[in-house]
């Protein structure tokens, strides 16, 4: 008769050769003689899990573990079972035993690797990180080792570090798609995140690798698409997510991209692109309140508000925790001239979102142009956390910003900065002699400015008490005190309606002696000179503006009723691509704007002027604060420093505002223009 072992072995000639029947009869036959023979047990066992008994299997295996504790194997069998029988934390439990008895036996890494896998299946993440960490470390060679502890990393929120695990596993493997594919994940989903904290620049570069990385991910040109949205880069924004539109996706993905693609057209103003985006978002899912709410957005920037203002409020009904909706539909509201309607919608917005700097900002222009300053002037300081200004440069920020009369003791060195445009800071330098004249009661021992560089000799012309800045001068925070800018120093001294500085002229020219010679011989004796602008900067870096823009500017040729006015002569003072409309004036134009190299030049020019009839841009400004007669032609949305329903303006006396009454129709306002120009003559 066959000993057990030789049993045993005739066993296993069988399994090996997978006659699993004439194993089994064998194994089965040794355990009734020698029912503690662990080596059966552990065999049958095993022998079990290839024909799907994994109960079974899980009965042998316990027992092969209490006849021989200290076979690491066995512990290995029983972990299968438990495995097959969907219960990691036992399998964990039982590659542990195995590691514990045979820590450098060939197998080890592999049951570290399975250890790792079956306790993040328990929810063990920081110790299935370890066991990965200890499978890598005992096959350093294995790149499916590494692969499964860059998944787990990833599982575990630690981008960073599944990252170079992924890019470690494509460098030794470059065909390895698993990894390839998580890695473009990893950046798509690092993405999300840098998105969500408002760094989309970040964000655009991680999108755009995965897209070289993987052109066919649609994801990956989806998320690129709102980075560069997020950067005010309109343009490549539309582009990526039109190729994110071509690519095949989910019906939700694609609603997505297609409101968002909508969003995109209205701010380049190609608004029938941006209709037909929402047409085909609106067929796929119809209803939707984000869809409604861009196209609310679309219809406003088309000026048809009434029906702006019913698509709004449709979408803040289907929304109504999203205070984006009521937003837009107050901004509308206030175009309409409706302040109390607007400033309700705020107000509901602000509840809804009482952070949100971009709600605060619009509702800002809103009190402005109400008349109510006090809350106007306090809401316009949330514009520097909107991202639409540009950051300071690093040496302005590093100086302390100054928070008005009484914040801060001791001889001050104030630096005063421009922040926006042009038209801002003529506007609002104004303040800066007044500063000067109350240094001693303030506390400050100099008022410096910082300007634009084509505005810094027109300032140093004309405020001989503050120190300008020349154009390209490095700033040095050990040179100042504080800081603040123009455009703030309204709040922070505490403007009203009542109390605006309107002392005008509060610029003064260079000589302009050379003007008056020059005009005395093109204009005859007895006509008015008369200065144009007609267009202001389209600034086609910034969609939101170049919106605007569009809207505030003419063609040239929309002035012809001027022509018909008798004794005046016309002088342009446009500048930029606008000013190349001069050659076809439908009357006789004096172009002399080659020779305005700065605003100093321009302000020479303008003092000599009968008149300067413009758009609403800088040369308003600058004729105002020149103490010139000037008349304005506001858009019908037209800016908040004009207020509301009135034709002249607290800011400068000089000042007369024709005002647009249909949107887009410069005809009746133009005319209106021409009739009083030959009014004025009469008189």
């Amino acid at each position: 008769m066959a000993t057990v072992a030789e049993a045993l072995n005739e066993a296993l000639r069988h399994h090996r050769e997978g006659a699993l029947g004439h194993a089994e009869v064998i194994y089965r036959r040794i355990l009734e003689v020698a029912p503690a023979e662990g080596d059966a047990l552990n065999l049958l066992a095993l022998l079990c899990l290839q024909t799907d008994r994994g109960d079974e299997a899980m009965d042998l295996a316990s027992q092969a573990t209490r006849v021989n504790p200290g076979a690491p194997t066995f512990h290995a069998t029983q972990a299968d079972a438990a495995a097959t029988l969907g219960r990691p934390a036992l399998e964990a439990e039982c590659l542990g035993r195995a590691l514990a008895l045979a820590p450098a036996a060939a197998q080890a890494a592999g049951w570290q690797r399975r250890r790792g896998r079956a306790l993040a299946a328990t929810g063990d993440m920081p110790a299935a990180l370890s066991a990965l960490r200890a499978a890598v470390a005992l096959a350093p060679q294995d790149v499916d080792t590494l692969d499964d502890l860059a998944v787990m990393l990833v599982k575990a929120g630690l981008p960073d570090e599944a990252e170079a695990a992924f890019t470690e596993v494509l460098r030794r493997r470059p065909d390895h798609a698993g990894a390839a594919r998580n890695l473009v994940s990893v950046w798509l989903n690092q993405a999300v995140r840098h998105l969500d904290g408002d760094r989309p620049a970040a964000a655009a570069d991680l999108a755009r690798r995965a897209v070289e990385q993987a052109p066919g991910r649609r994801d990956g040109w989806a998320r690129l698409g709102v980075a560069l949205m997020a950067m005010n880069q309109m343009e490549p924004a539309a582009d990526a997510l039109r190729r994110a539109l071509s690519l095949p996706g989910a019906v939700e993905e694609t609603v997505e991209i297609l409101i968002n693609l909508g969003f995109l057209e209205t701010r380049l103003g190609r608004f029938s692109e941006a209709a037909t985006m929402l047409d085909q978002a609106e067929a796929l899912e119809p209803g939707r309140a984000e869809t409604l709410n861009h196209r609310g957005v679309l219809l406003h920037a088309q000026g048809r508000l009434a029906d702006a203002a019913e698509t709004l409020t449709r979408a803040a009904a289907a929304a109504a925790g999203d205070h984006r909706p009521l937003t837009n539909l107050a901004t509308v509201l206030k175009d309409q001239g409706d302040d109390a309607g607007a400033e309700a919608r705020y107000a509901q917005a602000l509840t809804l979102a009482p952070d949100d700097a971009a709600v605060r900002w619009q509702r800002s222009l809103a009190r402005l142009m109400a008349g109510d300053f006090v809350t106007g002037w306090q809401d316009y300081e949330w514009r520097h956390h909107t991202g639409h200004m540009p950051p300071l440069e690093p040496a302005l920020a590093a100086i302390p910003e100054w928070q008005g009369p009484g914040a801060t003791t001791g001889p001050i060195r104030l630096l005063l900065h421009a922040e926006q445009g042009h038209g801002d800071t003529l506007q609002f330098v104004r303040y800066a002699p007044l500063l000067q004249a109350a240094a001693q009661r303030l506390g400050l021992v100099q008022v410096g400015l910082n300007v634009q560089p084509a505005l810094a000799r027109l300032m140093a012309i004309s405020l001989p008490g503050v120190t300008v800045l020349p154009p390209g001068a490095a700033i040095h925070a050990t040179d100042w005190d504080a800081r603040v800018s123009l455009m703030s120093l309204p709040y922070r001294l505490g403007t009203t309606l009542e109390s605006i500085p309107a002392f005008c002229p509060y610029l003064a020219p260079p000589s302009p002696a050379a003007w008056r010679d020059r005009l005395a011989q093109a204009v005859p004796s007895g006509m008015r000179a008369v200065g144009l602008v007609w267009s202001g900067d389209p600034r086609p870096d910034d969609p939101v503006s170049a919106l605007i823009d569009r809207r505030r500017s003419l063609p040239l040729a929309a002035l012809a009723p001027l022509a018909a006015v008798p004794d005046v002569r016309f002088v342009s003072l446009q500048k930029g691509q606008a000013a190349a409309q001069a050659g076809g004036a439908p009357f006789p134009l004096l172009d002399w704007t080659a020779a305005l190299g700065d605003f100093a030049d321009t302000a020479a020019l303008l003092s000599c002027l009968d008149l300067v009839i413009t758009v609403d841009t800088a040369v308003t400004h600058l004729a105002g604060a020149l103490g010139r007669p000037v008349w304005v032609l506001s858009r019908i949305d037209g800016c908040w420093r004009w207020l509301r329903d009135r034709t002249d303006s607290p800011w400068y006396p000089t000042l007369r505002l024709y005002r647009q009454r249909v949107w887009g129709d410069w005809a009746p306002t133009i005319q209106q223009v021409a009739e009083d120009l030959a009014l004025r003559a009469s008189h």
